[in-house]
């Protein structure tokens, strides 16, 4: 397992061996495997300092509800990828779209456990405030999204050999990387709750994640959120 987990390590440091890899086509799948464990363990541990600080059943629910967040996006855009990209000149194969996708959701977990103890230490030194705590965390997912956009686009640069190859699949990647936010924003709504100590495991489908992070917002700067 902590072999597997020796992947944080090449995303961090050795990533054009990576791309390279990809490209090549060699261990895809060790690749995307070791991508997912990356990705269920950094979300599990970030959901579990995000649970702690909050208390309740969240310390059992949120490191259980915030992989899936990541995965769940992962899987419903991952067709989508795939054909706009063959159909903009890429031969990639799928499975190394696969890799390269699944490396980029591993970054965004890597990010998230570097940003654990400073998401802790904000939640922890503003109990009870519930706005600030959303609003911490989304702007941590903000981070972390926008590195593992810069993987990706990185990654797709590498591993296209053409100029106009790589020219057009970029501003695929642009596209896509606004529909896989919004996808994922949207599948975090679904899975709420993260920042209240209640027993209720999800709530029913209602609203969207853009109206309330704007109440939300709104109700902190009007000093409701203190």
């Amino acid at each position: 397992m902590l072999g597997r987990l020796a992947l944080i390590e090449w995303l961090l440091k050795y990533r054009e061996h990576l791309f390279q890899e990809i490209l090549a086509g060699r261990r895809l799948g060790r690749y995307v495997f070791d991508a997912c464990l990356v990705t269920l363990g950094g979300t599990a541990f970030y959901g579990l300092v995000v649970g702690i600080s909050v208390g309740g059943w969240q310390i059992l629910y949120d490191p259980i509800k915030l992989p899936w967040v990541l995965i769940f996006t992962l899987v419903l855009c991952l067709p989508s990828l795939y054909v706009f990209s063959c159909y903009l000149g890429s031969r990639l194969e799928l499975a190394q779209v696969c890799a390269l996708a699944s490396t980029g959701t591993g970054v965004v977990a890597t990010i998230l456990i570097g940003f654990a103890p400073i998401t802790w230490f904000f939640m922890f030194t503003a109990p009870g405030s519930h706005h600030f705590a959303v609003l911490v965390n989304v702007a941590v997912f903000m981070v972390a999204g926008f590195f593992g956009v810069q993987f990706m686009r990185r990654g797709a640069r590498a591993v296209h050999r053409t100029p106009e190859e790589r020219r057009a699949v970029e501003r695929m990647m642009n596209w896509w990387m606004v529909l896989y936010a919004l996808v994922g924003v949207q599948m975090a709504w679904l899975l709420r709750p993260y920042f209240t100590a209640t027993d209720v495991f999800i709530r029913p489908r209602a609203g969207n994640f853009f109206v309330a992070v704007l109440m939300t917002l709104r109700e902190f700067l009007s000093g409701q959120g203190w």
